[in-house]
């Protein structure tokens, strides 16, 4: 299967690479993951879990491409040396909709990899048929939250700490 594989060019003009994950990136997937820091992490995974564990990391490698996809982005010179990740899972009560992640090394923050990585995702999750991504967030978490805003995120609900919103796929966000 190809893989995706694609060059982008960051707002700095760096170069970086984006492909689908594959299962040889579960160390690396946990490397990266011990490299964040304890904000980062718990604001992906809203807690304070201090590593990847092995079935974690198996089971973000273990996409099928079409109900669970993810994709990696990496620098031109090593493809092994995860610095993002994008993905989707589709909801089993309505495959036409799947929750969207996305994870950025905290050196990368700021430079548009997010962006890059949900429109890679956006059009792969166009190619097989969902319709809509659903999201959740820290409500504190303005980087993400602009950059969802900026992808199309409306419907946006608070819920204590937590906004939860939709990004329908047939609309494209603004250009950067």
């Amino acid at each position: 299967m190809d893989d995706g594989a694609c060059e982008v060019r960051l707002r700095s003009g760096a170069p970086v690479w984006i492909r689908q994950v594959r299962s040889t990136d579960a160390a690396e997937l946990q490397r990266a993951f011990a490299l964040m820091s304890e904000e980062s992490q718990y604001r992906r995974f809203l807690t304070g879990t201090p590593r990847l564990t092995d079935s974690q990391a198996a089971y973000f490698t273990a996409v099928d491409h079409v109900d669970h996809e993810a994709y990696v982005a990496h620098s031109p010179q090593d493809e092994t040396y995860i610095i993002g990740v994008a993905r989707f899972i589709r909801y089993r009560s309505d495959p036409s909709e799947a929750e969207l992640a996305i994870t950025v090394a905290d050196s990368w923050h700021g430079q548009g990899l997010a962006t890059a990585l949900v429109q890679v995702l956006r059009e792969r999750a166009k190619e097989v048929g969902v319709k809509r991504f659903r999201a959740e967030m820290m409500a504190d978490n303005e980087p993400v939250l602009r950059l969802l805003r900026s992808a199309g995120l409306t419907g946006e609900t608070v819920t204590g700490e937590m906004v939860s919103g939709h990004i329908d796929l047939g609309e494209q966000g603004p250009p950067d």
